[in-house]
This record gives C-alpha cells, sequence and structure tokens, in this order.
C-alpha cells in the first residue's frame, strides 16, 4: 500500500476518536468541522481512520438518507463526497458517486483529491485500479470540473499505469496549457517534468478535441514562450522524444481529419518539426492521401511538400499525375492554380512522362472557374504540339473526355484542338426527388420501454456548461414521451410511479429543475415529479411548481423569474408551456385523452380523435386541459372530413364550441409576414440586464391573419405571442438571452406544423445573427421545408441569412432546405429570396462568396431552377454594387442553372453593360457567357 500523504495520518485526538463508537451524530460534526475549514476534508479522513468496514456499513442508511435531504444543493452534497468514498461499498459504488456531475465544481490547488486516494488506500488498495479505469473510461471530454484531479491523486499515489481515455487526454492537455500560458514555466520545462507526458505524447495525435485545445494554447502563449508545436519540436531535437513518434503522429491526424480549426495545430507542428527530404520521402504515399479531400490548409501542406520533393527528384512521374488529378477537381482556386504552374515545370523537368503529366490537365476542365478552364486549355495548347504521337494522343484523350465540361467560351477552341464538334447537348442535370414521407415511430408500449426513453432524453448531456451543439432534443421521443405518460397516468397512477422512480436517483439534478428548466428535458424532469411525488427537499417547492390549475399563465407554469420566461422566445416558451401543464396534468388523480396527440412525423393530429376526445371530456363532465387544446388545435390539418365537421358539431363544452369552430373554418388562418423597416438596434452587455443584443432589420412582423375577417377565438390566446414580432427590440433581444434553449429548436416545427413562415421569421432573427458570428436555427429549416403552410417572408429571410451564414453546417443544412423545396414544387417566390439575399449583402454585410458556394451545392444537386430564379433576383443587385468580389463566381453559377434547364425569359439589369465591357476578366467572359445562354432560352 502507498505511504499515506500528508494530512493521512490520524493525531492524537482522532486516534481516541476511532476507539470510540462511530456514529452519524459524530459523521455530523466532523462535517461541521470540515465546512468551517473552508470544505478540507481532514476531519472526515481522521475520523474514519482504522475504522472496519462493518462500522462503516451502518453509516449507509443514514448516509443515503443525508444525500437525498441535501440533493436539491450541490454545495450541500459535496460536503458529503468524502463520507461516500468513507463508506460507501465496492469499486462500483465508489466510482458512480465520484463521477456524478453535482460533485464536480472547477479544480483548484486545494480540493482535496489526495483524501480520496487517502481514504481508499486504507479501505482496500486493490479497489484503486478499478475505481481509476471506472473514472478514466467515463470521464468525458469537456474541460469542466475535477474528476480528472480526482483519477490524477489515484493514478499518482499507487503508480498505476498512466490512463489514455479521450477525457483524461483532453483534460490533460487542457491543464497542463492553463498551468502554463498563465502564470507557469516554458512549456518545454512543463513536458519534461511530467510523468504522464511520454505515455500520453501519441494519444495527442489519436483523441479528437486535442488539436483545438492546442490551437487555443497558441493564441494564449506569451510572448517569448514557445507553443505545443515549437516545443515538440524542441524536445524532439533534443532526443527527449522521438522525431518520428511526432511525424508519424502529426500525419496520422491529418489523414483522420476533424474541423479545420482542430486541424491547423498538428499543420503548425509538422512545419515546426520542419522534416527532412528522407523524413518526407518516407510518408509521401500519406501526403498523396491528403490531396483529394483534406481541408484546404492541410491539402496545401501536402501539395508543398510534394512539389518539394519533386524538385529535390524525390518524386516519381506517377506521383506527380496521381497528385495533379487529385488537386485539379478540387474547388480551391489557389490549389489548383499552384498545381497547374507545377504541371507546367514537372512537364518540363520529366520529357519522357509529359503526356501523362500533361493530359492530366484536362481534369482541369470541370472546375466552375473559367480562368482555369483557360489556364489549363493554355498548358495543354502549348505542350501538346511538341510531344512525341503517342504521348500526344493521351493528351487528345482525355480532352475528348472532358470537353462537355468546358464552358462555350472554350470549348470551340479545345474542339478545334482535338478535332471535334464544339456542340455539346447540355447537361440538364439529376433529376429531383421529393424527400421520402418521414414514418412516425410506435408509440411507446411499456412502462420499461418509457424509462428507457426518458433516460436517453435525460442523458443528452451530464453538465450545462458543454456546448448545447451536437444534442439536439428529438422531438418525435419527446411526444411519444407525453403520449405514454399520460397514458400510463390514466391507465395505473401507482404502476407509473414506481417504475419512474429510480430516475429521480440517477437524474435528480434534472428532475429537481436545478438545470435545464427551460429547456425541454427540465420540463420532462417536472412531468417525472410529478407522476412520482418527487419533491426533494425545498420548501414548497413542489407545491410552487405544481399548484396550477388549467387556466395557468406561462409565467405561472414555467419556473423561474418572470423576466427570465418573458425573454424566452415566444415558440419556446409554448412550447415548454404545454409540457410544464402536462407536468401539473400528472399531479391530479384523474386521466383524460391526450388530445395534442400527433397523428404524423410533420406533427399534425388526426381531427377525429380529437372529436372523439372531447366527446370522452363530455361524458365525464371534466373539462380539457387548455394548453392540450390550443396545441391541438394548432395541429389540424387543412382538409377535414365532413363527417368529422358534423360531429364537431355536436359538440357543446366551451372547447368543444372553439374547436368545432377551428374545424368549420379550416384550421387557424395563416400567419402572413410583412415587411418592415426597423432602425439599427444595439444592446450593450449588462449584468444587471443580462443582453448582449446586437440586430440590424429587416424584421419580418407577423400577424394572424386579417383582424377584420377571421372569425373571433379561431387563433389561441396562449399562441398570440408567436404570432406578434411587433417588438423588435424584444425580438432581437431573446435569442441573444435564449442560447441555452437551442437544443429544443428541432421541437418548434411541431409546434406549428402548418404555419412554417411564421417559424421561419423566428428564425430569421437567428440567422441574421449566423452572419459574422456562431448562430443556431439554420439546423432546423431542412424540417420545415418539409413541413406545411404557405411559404413566404419568413422563410425567405431565413434562407438569406442561412446560405451565407459563417458555420458551414448552418449552409448546408440552407442548401438541403432549397433543394427540399425545389423537389416538392411548393409555390414560393425564388425571385423574392434573391432580393432578399441582395439587400442582405449591401446592407448587413453578408459574403457573397458563401452565398454562391451554396447555390453552386444546390444547382449541382438538382435544383438548378430555383436557384436560377434566387440568381435572378440577386444578380441585379450585385451587378449595380461597388464590391465585385464573388460576382463572376455568381454569374458562372447563373450560367451553370441556366444552361441546366432553369433559364427563363427574363432580363437581368447590369448584365448587358458589364458584358459589353472591353477586357478579358473573369466577370466579363461569365456575363458574355450569361447573356450567350440567355438569348439560347437556356
Amino acid at each position: 500500500m502507498t505511504e499515506p500523504t500528508t494530512g493521512s495520518e490520524p493525531t492524537t485526538g482522532a486516534a481516541s476518536q476511532a476507539r470510540e463508537p462511530l456514529t452519524w451524530a459524530r459523521v455530523e460534526a466532523a462535517l461541521v468541522e470540515q465546512d468551517r475549514a473552508g470544505g478540507a476534508p481532514a476531519p472526515i479522513v481522521a475520523l474514519f481512520a482504522g475504522r472496519t468496514e462493518a462500522e462503516r456499513r451502518k453509516l449507509v442508511p443514514r448516509y443515503k438518507e443525508a444525500v437525498r435531504s441535501h440533493r436539491n444543493s450541490s454545495r450541500g452534497l459535496r460536503t458529503l463526497r468524502y463520507v461516500g468514498v468513507a463508506c460507501l461499498g465496492g469499486p462500483a459504488g465508489i466510482a458512480q458517486w465520484l463521477s456524478r456531475e453535482d460533485m464536480t465544481w472547477p479544480s483548484g490547488p486545494d480540493t482535496g483529491e489526495q483524501a480520496v486516494h487517502t481514504l481508499l488506500a486504507e479501505r482496500d488498495p486493490a479497489w484503486i485500479p478499478d475505481i481509476v479505469n471506472r473514472l478514466a473510461t467515463r470521464m468525458s471530454v469537456d474541460t469542466w470540473g475535477n474528476h480528472w484531479d480526482v483519477v490524477d491523486a489515484l493514478v499518482r499515489g499507487s503508480g498505476l499505469p498512466t490512463p489514455t481515455t479521450a477525457g483524461f487526454v483532453v483534460r490533460w492537455v487542457d491543464k497542463v496549457g492553463r498551468e502554463t500560458f498563465g502564470t507557469g514555466p516554458a512549456l518545454a520545462e512543463r513536458l519534461r517534468a511530467d510523468p504522464y507526458f511520454t505515455d500520453l505524447l501519441p494519444a495527442l495525435f489519436e483523441v479528437p478535441g486535442v488539436g483545438q485545445l492546442l490551437e487555443n494554447h497558441e493564441s494564449w502563449s506569451r510572448t517569448g514562450f514557445a507553443g505545443w508545436g515549437a516545443t515538440l519540436a524542441e524536445l524532439a531535437d533534443a532526443k527527449v522524444i522521438e522525431r518520428d513518434t511526432v511525424l508519424d503522429g502529426c500525419v496520422s491526424r491529418l489523414l483522420r481529419g476533424e474541423r479545420p480549426g482542430s486541424l491547423r495545430a498538428f499543420v503548425r507542428l509538422h512545419d515546426a518539426m520542419a522534416p527532412t527530404d528522407d523524413e518526407l520521402a518516407a510518408r509521401v504515399d500519406s501526403y498523396l492521401r491528403l490531396l483529394p479531400d483534406a481541408p484546404s490548409p492541410v491539402a496545401g501542406l501536402a501539395q508543398d511538400v510534394l512539389r518539394r520533393l519533386d524538385v529535390a527528384d524525390r518524386l516519381d512521374p506517377e506521383r506527380i499525375a496521381e497528385a495533379a488529378r487529385s488537386v485539379l477537381f478540387r474547388t480551391e482556386k489557389k490549389l489548383v492554380r499552384t498545381q497547374l504552374i507545377w504541371l507546367g515545370q514537372a512537364i518540363k523537368r520529366h520529357p519522357d512522362h509529359a503526356g501523362m503529366l500533361l493530359a492530366t490537365a484536362g481534369t482541369a476542365f470541370g472546375s466552375v472557374a473559367v480562368d482555369l478552364q483557360e489556364r489549363a486549355l493554355a498548358l495543354i495548347t502549348k505542350h501538346v504540339g511538341k510531344l512525341p504521337a503517342d504521348q500526344a494522343a493521351l493528351v487528345y484523350d482525355e480532352v475528348r473526355a472532358q470537353l462537355s465540361l468546358l464552358g462555350d467560351a472554350l470549348r470551340p477552341e479545345a474542339a478545334a484542338l482535338v478535332g471535334e464538334s464544339a456542340v455539346v447537348e447540355p447537361d440538364r442535370g439529376i433529376a429531383l426527388v421529393p424527400p421520402p414521407v418521414r414514418e412516425l415511430p410506435p408509440p411507446i408500449g411499456s412502462l420499461e420501454e418509457l424509462v428507457e426513453e426518458l433516460a436517453v432524453l435525460f442523458a443528452r448531456t451530464d453538465n450545462p456548461w458543454v456546448s448545447p451543439r451536437g444534442r439536439n432534443t428529438d422531438p418525435l421521443a419527446v411526444e411519444r414521451i407525453v403520449s405514454a405518460m399520460l397514458r400510463e397516468h390514466e391507465r395505473d397512477r401507482e404502476a407509473l410511479h414506481t417504475a419512474l422512480l429510480p430516475l429521480t436517483e440517477r437524474h435528480a439534478h434534472i428532475i429537481e429543475q436545478q438545470w435545464f428548466i427551460h429547456q425541454v428535458q427540465g420540463a420532462v424532469g417536472a412531468m417525472v415529479a410529478a407522476a412520482t411525488g418527487y419533491g426533494g427537499s425545498r420548501s414548497g417547492w413542489f407545491r410552487s411548481l405544481f399548484g396550477k390549475g388549467t387556466e395557468a399563465s406561462d409565467h405561472d407554469l414555467i419556473p423561474g423569474s418572470r423576466v427570465d420566461v418573458e425573454r424566452l422566445e415566444p415558440v419556446q416558451r409554448f412550447l415548454l408551456a404545454r409540457l410544464y401543464e402536462v407536468g401539473t396534468r400528472l399531479r391530479t388523480p384523474r386521466g383524460g385523452p391526450h388530445l395534442a396527440e400527433i397523428a404524423d412525423a410533420t406533427g399534425l393530429v388526426d381531427p377525429e380523435a380529437l372529436v372523439a376526445g372531447l366527446e370522452r371530456y363530455e361524458v365525464s363532465g371534466h373539462s380539457p386541459w387548455r394548453r392540450d387544446v390550443d396545441q391541438a388545435l394548432l395541429r389540424l390539418p387543412a382538409e377535414i372530413d365532413p363527417a368529422v365537421l358534423a360531429r364537431a358539431g355536436r359538440l357543446t363544452s366551451p372547447a368543444g364550441l372553439r374547436v368545432a369552430r377551428m374545424l368549420a373554418a379550416g384550421g387557424p388562418p395563416a400567419g402572413f409576414v410583412e415587411r418592415r423597416r426597423f432602425a439599427r438596434i444595439h444592446r450593450e452587455f449588462s449584468y444587471r440586464d443580462r443582453d448582449w443584443t446586437h440586430f440590424d432589420g429587416p424584421l419580418a412582423l407577423i400577424a394572424p391573419g386579417d383582424p377584420d375577417t377571421r372569425p373571433q377565438g379561431t387563433v389561441p390566446e396562449s399562441a398570440l405571442p408567436m404570432y406578434d414580432l411587433s417588438d423588435p427590440g424584444a425580438a432581437a433581444r431573446r435569442p441573444a438571452w435564449s442560447e441555452n434553449t437551442e437544443p429544443d429548436l428541432h421541437c418548434w416545427p411541431l409546434v406549428l406544423p402548418r404555419d412554417r413562415d411564421v417559424l421561419g421569421a423566428h428564425l430569421a432573427i437567428r440567422t441574421q445573427r449566423g452572419i459574422d458570428g456562431p448562430c443556431r436555427g439554420a439546423e432546423i429549416l431542412p424540417a420545415l421545408a418539409e413541413s406545411h403552410g404557405p411559404l413566404g417572408s419568413g422563410i425567405s429571410l431565413a434562407l438569406a441569412y442561412a446560405l451565407g451564414a459563417q458555420a458551414a453546417e448552418d449552409r448546408t443544412a440552407a442548401v438541403d432546405a432549397l433543394v427540399t423545396l425545389a423537389a416538392r414544387g411548393d409555390a414560393w417566390d425564388t425571385l423574392g429570396l434573391g432580393r432578399d439575399i441582395g439587400e442582405a449583402v449591401r446592407t448587413r454585410g453578408l459574403k457573397t462568396t458563401r452565398v454562391v458556394a451554396s447555390l453552386r451545392e444546390a444547382s449541382r444537386a438538382g435544383a438548378g431552377e430555383a436557384v436560377w430564379g434566387v440568381l435572378s433576383g440577386f444578380l441585379p443587385d450585385l451587378l449595380a454594387g461597388t464590391k465585385t468580389t464573388g460576382l463572376a463566381d455568381a454569374l458562372a453559377v447563373a450560367a451553370e442553372s441556366a444552361a441546366g434547364g432553369g433559364a427563363r425569359a427574363v432580363s437581368i439589369a447590369g448584365l448587358d453593360a458589364l458584358a459589353d465591357r472591353k477586357g478579358s476578366s473573369r466577370a466579363v467572359t461569365e456575363a458574355k457567357r450569361l447573356r450567350a445562354i440567355l438569348a439560347d432560352g437556356g
């Protein structure tokens, strides 16, 4: 057993104490002493020193009771942390206790992790390796909390092998960086002294997420202090670590790929290592594998390496040709231009293989940039006439094969070179197919399945401080859970209570509304609390949460201050109010039909089932729950069976009459989005107001139909805030304050399944923030495209901003939505979308290059006609502006989509003026090409 460290030897008083019976009263006294000592665990360590396992086990019932009584306070639980280590039985139980998130707080120099080792080493040292393995395996890769420090104390105290799990590695890197780039010693000195460094060095190149940390540390490094790249190179030169380990690890990490920002650190490291020609030549196949699809900086690195080897006569012609074909089909102009230059030089250096090398230039004919096509054709024309007949034949065959890819301006020249006709049947693109109708999963069939679904929902994350990206709430799973909870509550309340009770132990921090209260996860946690009668230890908490009637307001139903609830976005507020109402409903002994239960995956209800449910309520004499009715009304389909209308006409209750009126009116009137111009709203961050808002119009104003013509009461009163963005200040503030609701955005389409334009207007406030910063909202655009309702300015504004968003995943979602709309054939104003894009480029700084790249992707996915419509509305703004960035690319995509069958008899203002200019710039060339295509009718 490892010798106890400082503080582990019992004092004389402790030895005397150990001879007295170990009671819970003595534990409580030690806890008071621990609290007075600022949380230092010495009193608990001394109290349990020398105690037998039998004595410890007797305390477990009182200890569990204390845990339950302190569950509402993470600080109170933490005071019991060391008691749990001292009396819980077995490695599994102790590891589970230590890995709880409510046992976690930011690590520091005196957080007492060494005491955990002292307590365990005295009990049974054989437990420690098992506990270390369990903790290291469970450790998440986020860098918050002190789980790493516990494992570190146990490993060092017991001399165990270094854990190499992803969580341990990421947190070690973070800890080294924080200790070094703050006020600590130089990184090289820190790593030389670190006992984990040698063991974890290979893992730096294997664990995802490490690269981003290394890049962050690079920005933290102080002047005169080397970052990770320079430090590892220094240690390799000093023979502290092997150069091959670093170089092989670096190249392998680049090959496995990751986000470009995470790979940037490894590109820096590769440069810092300054590999020799011999080292590069030994890894030439790996560099070749990087060329086709690695991010641009990584592919550029590989290209530079291979070109250097060619100059050093260390690269054979076959590999040069392979490199050329890998690069010349890419879209990055810099890479392609460099490759063509290298190709011209290689032809001179390898005359015996000039034909094979020159033939690869034809790959660039597929480029969307005419100037690159022109460069490739010029290179071929320059050299092909000097080649022997057999080599020239290879080049001519390649040109013939790629001839149809050339633009109209260059195709005649290339055709004449190979003696072919320049007339090529235009490529009409791929056929668009509407996405398959999503199927609704079967309902939850048993209590066991319900518990499993709830556990999955609650396990989306254990830490509220982790970025919400990647943990989206599954809307269909939530609807299935709500339906199952209400069904089981009506069938057997006691059985539901018994089945759900274990969840209150494992997920108390969610169920007691400590975290996630304004997310679906927290609202469903409240439903579990209601079904189990679990009230925690806070006086009045349970009653305050569920003591509301059917007419309770949003502010009464949703926990939190009135100000915080008011700042929730209206759609999120409606969603949460409905779920918290379900919790209140589960507290009552009577059951009833679930009126808002969805009948398909888009969120519509079955009108016949709705009417049948209302009939049941009328027979029972009870009133249905307000938000259940309101949500059902918002989910009505547009077409109603006459028999159902007649049946609804016989309803007599207030709720029944409301539903009958709505059914007779064909469902809620569709909201319309009206363009308004608002002054710039700019509110700086204030700790008092908790706002950080930047908004600049245009903003959409939504109204629920024409108030003069819509039947009174057809729009539920609780839904009206979703249809009102008349206060742009409030609308712009909400996303800034409500970013913790981002995981629930996927639930929004099921709230308004037949009013997607209204949701689009709410999303536009979010997506406009994504122009020059991170943003959530675009990811649900594909779901809106598959939803119901008219398409207007709401969706148009949301798409306009998302197509030019900073984040690639947001642009991808916008492209998916655009393609889906085109495939479904829904009536929508593509010209209006183009004008919205033009206005956003002109007034909001939307990047033309990003928009054009998105439109090119959509066109190549088969949405050429829709893309042509968008560009028809966008190009006049672009041609009239002073900014020329992206103009040539926009014209090229317009020509591509027009030639694919999307052209219509439209006049593009400014196109003739540009096409008639003198010169041969790419923009002028593309303007001439587009005009010729339009003159031919596409």
